[in-house]
């Protein structure tokens, strides 16, 4: 490297190296003494502009997000990042100290003072880490270095660099594992296939903590992965207690694992104090109750969830105010035998619905309930026809009839309970999400569809304890944490808003919605821009939608920029012409620049949509305006 890198930084010598790039040792050259720092390499994606386009989005934001946790003393800053030559660099404060990988050499084995000492400085840092949102994903000896200067220790090498390389460079995925070198042993099976949850993190301190314990070799370490029970610990000077935190800690189902920092923190200090039992347990921490943000809010988008098995019978949704993510999943075939269907015109019916001939398969079905009024599996089946051609109320029939035949049906009074949400009754789908838990604990969905529920009725702590299940349940699920994020959100608590939102975005970062629903809590948070970065992003995937319009449009009113909001929110009119919101805070933006003609038009819009839609507090709130200006004439059409 002989020339400057981004004319600043001086080449000194490589660090490493993979498939993905590089990292070198350099000196700052527009700093006194020209201070050594780290600088790490990311090629990026040349085939394709969209997929680069995107990258860099990603990388920038990643990057930002990286550079505010500089507060914390025991991670390194973020100096600088940018894109030069195909490539996307973080250029890093370099630590000078010893790593733990370099310990090792001359001290294989810890006592397990020493090993819970490390446990808790490391878990402490985590705690901060996760509560920004992010996930560290590269926790190994060689990442743990102990500083020279005050003997603490730094986490160094956020994984930045894999989880976007992955994403946008799978095919090189295997040629990544394998040159890891032997540091594939800390990686936790769910994110060596691309899936990183904030207890991975928990699983590879989990892997040092038994490395420094046992003074097993890497070899020897490998062979615990994946493994349901370990003896890793057989003549090892080990508490039993601390031995069943380590093997939580490494638990390869997500679900078993520890789920917080925090709770293997608390299990350490019981352990060290001797309390007994030692209750391994990660109940969510209560909720303080506080008053529900009012009903007249900026719209926040509802994500069209792929359903899990078919997308025959996804329940399409309307955008409601305070509007969350609703699973209306039809479970079909995968979770209903169809054994019992003997006589050859249901059977026909199933190949029809094979097909996509729903209208012959609907036939089919009719005339299997003439011939056997008494076979619910037929109600059941033609219910989900009617609920995907959105006749809701013959579908809210025919699995009411299903119910009543075979109450057994846990999928009946799911699917019921989604048309009672749809149709507006709220208690009736909480009933039904409630039977459906009692007859199937273990089905996720029903968990947050009643969540959404208990969030539209105003119990957004009843709300994060079912999301809270759900996650539980399947750790993947980015509806629960899209929703969980509302819901803190309307509790008051956007930090954790922040945090799940942005769990959702790492589960699924092309999706919009999740960049939306950030944004909503950032602006609560009065952090303006960084709403706007993310309205921007949600802009670029879907620009066709119009709430993020509409949503950067109060943010820039917030910023006193009314040319701006306006052009926003005419802009989501462009895109949906009975937005009444939009024309209503395009009025207020347009009575702010003393535009009275144009704030009048806009109110008088507002009022008759919402009249029309039967949202009697919107139209009062335009009629309100209306009043206060002079000649606006009649507020309803």
């Amino acid at each position: 490297m002989e020339r400057l890198l981004n004319q600043r930084y001086q080449f000194i010598k490589t660090l490493g190296s993979n498939q993905l790039g590089q990292t070198h040792l350099v000196g700052d050259t527009h700093l006194p003494g020209h201070p050594r720092c780290v600088v790490k390499q990311l090629k990026l994606p040349g085939s394709n502009p969209k997929t680069l386009e995107f990258s860099l989005i990603l990388l920038n934001k990643k990057a930002e997000a990286l550079k505010s946790l500089g507060a914390h003393p025991q991670l390194p800053k973020l100096l600088d990042y940018f894109e030069d030559s195909q490539s996307f660099y973080l250029v890093e404060e370099f630590i000078i100290g010893t790593s733990l990988r370099e310990q090792l050499e001359s001290q294989p084995q810890w006592t397990e003072p020493q090993v819970i000492g490390l446990l808790e400085e490391v878990l402490q840092i985590l705690v901060f880490i996760h509560s920004r949102g992010l996930i560290h994903r590269s926790i190994e000896p060689a990442n743990l270095i102990r500083r020279k200067s005050d003997d603490r220790l730094v986490l160094t090498g956020f994984g930045i660099f894999k989880e976007i390389g992955t994403q946008v460079m799978r095919s090189q995925q295997q040629l990544l594992k394998a040159q890891r070198n032997g540091s594939g042993v800390y990686v936790s099976p769910e994110q060596d296939q691309g899936q990183a949850h904030f207890n991975s993190d928990i699983y590879s301190l989990g892997m040092v903590g038994i490395q420094l314990l046992s003074g097993q070799s890497l070899l020897e370490l490998s062979a615990l992965r994946g493994k349901t029970t370990q003896d890793w610990y057989d003549g090892v000077k080990g508490s039993p207690d601390l031995i069943r935190i380590l093997n939580r800690m490494i638990a390869p189902d997500t679900k078993e694992r520890y789920q917080l920092a925090t709770s293997v923190l608390e299990d350490l200090a019981n352990q060290q104090a001797g309390s007994a039992p030692l209750v391994l347990s990660d109940k969510p921490v209560p909720i303080p109750q506080e008053q529900k943000n009012p009903a007249y809010e900026e719209a926040t988008p509802v994500i069209p969830v792929p359903p899990l098995h078919t997308k025959r019978y996804l329940l399409p949704l309307s955008v409601v105010l305070g509007s969350l993510v609703l699973l209306g999943i039809a479970l079909g075939s995968s979770r209903l035998s169809l054994s019992g269907l003997r006589n050859s015109g249901l059977k026909e019916a199933k190949v029809y619905v094979e097909e996509g001939n729903l209208e012959k398969a609907l036939e089919r079905y009719n005339e299997a309930i003439a011939k056997q009024p008494k076979n619910g599996e037929a109600y059941y089946q033609r219910g989900l026809i009617h609920q995907d051609r959105e006749n809701l109320q013959l579908a809210l029939e025919d699995f009411t009839q299903a119910i009543l035949l075979e109450s057994h049906l846990t999928e009946s009074y799911y699917q019921r309970g989604n048309i009672r949400f749809e149709l507006g009754d709220r208690q009736g789908a909480k009933a039904d999400y409630t039977e459906a838990i009692e007859l199937d604990p273990s089905f996720a969905p029903t968990y947050v569809n009643r969540g959404s529920v208990l969030s539209d009725l105003g119990d957004d702590k009843g709300a994060i304890l079912d999301y809270t299940q759900a996650l539980e349940i399947e750790p993947t699920l980015g509806a629960a944490y899209l929703n969980r994020c509302l819901s803190w959100s309307n509790v008051g608590d956007q930090d954790r808003a922040i945090a799940d939102c942005t769990q959702a975005i790492n589960l699924e970062p092309t999706d919009g919605f999740a960049y939306q629903n950030r944004g909503l809590a950032r602006r609560k948070k009065l952090d303006y821009q960084g709403a706007i970065e993310d309205y921007n992003i949600a802009i670029r995937l879907d620009p066709d939608d119009p709430v993020p319009y509409h949503n950067r449009g109060l943010t820039r009113l917030d910023l006193g920029d009314l040319q701006g909001a306006i052009a926003d929110f005419s802009r989501a009119i462009e895109h949906k012409s009975d937005f009444a919101l939009a024309y209503y805070d395009r009025g207020l933006a347009h009575l702010k620049r003393q535009q009275a003609d144009k704030a009048i038009a806009d109110f008088q819009k507002t009022a008759q949509l919402c009249l029309s839609m039967g949202r009697v507090g919107c139209y009062e709130d335009a009629k309100y305006q209306l009043d206060q200006l002079p000649s606006s004439g009649e507020a309803t059409p």
